[in-house]
């Protein structure tokens, strides 16, 4: 229990890489093998599916990450 609390208000970023390869699991695939629609409505998180080879997603992720930490910092202030 002591951990979840330390983890309340955290971003979480799953980068679903080797897109860029025939037979890869998709982002919404993946979501449902790590179950993570049962997180609180409270939580953010987001699988952005990316290539870590040709870099495709990984600013996308990036992005999304600083944005969603970013918003929550300046509502803090």
């Amino acid at each position: 229990f002591e951990r979840r609390e330390r983890l309340a208000g955290s971003s979480l970023l799953v980068f679903a890489n080797k897109q860029d390869i025939q037979g890869a699991l998709k982002p919404d695939e993946i979501g449902k093998v790590l179950n993570l629609e049962v997180m609180n409505k409270d939580r953010h998180w987001k699988i952005v599916g990316c290539s870590a080879y040709t870099g495709d997603g990984l600013l996308h992720g990036f992005d999304w990450l600083f944005q969603d930490i970013a918003s929550r910092i300046y509502v803090l202030d």
